[in-house]
């Protein structure tokens, strides 16, 4: 699927169809993961806030992220 993104002020948004949404679980935060061939949107785990999900991605995805920002 092809999508394209929108703006919304400064920055630019990605509208996700209703039934991907409802497909893959997504309620109001999603983890965003980078990755080499681009990045990964996932729904975050029930109970972590948007804090936390992000601390765990650093955490599991520190050596990726140290090998972008080197890049």
């Amino acid at each position: 699927m092809q999508k394209k993104l929108t703006t919304i002020g400064k920055s630019r948004a990605l509208i996700i169809p209703k039934e991907l949404l409802e497909l893959y679980g997504f309620q109001e935060e999603v983890v965003i993961e980078p990755t080499d061939g681009g990045l990964i949107l996932r729904p975050a785990q029930p109970g972590l806030s948007f804090a936390q999900a992000k601390e765990k991605l650093f955490a599991d995805k520190s050596d990726l992220l140290a090998r972008l920002s080197d890049a």
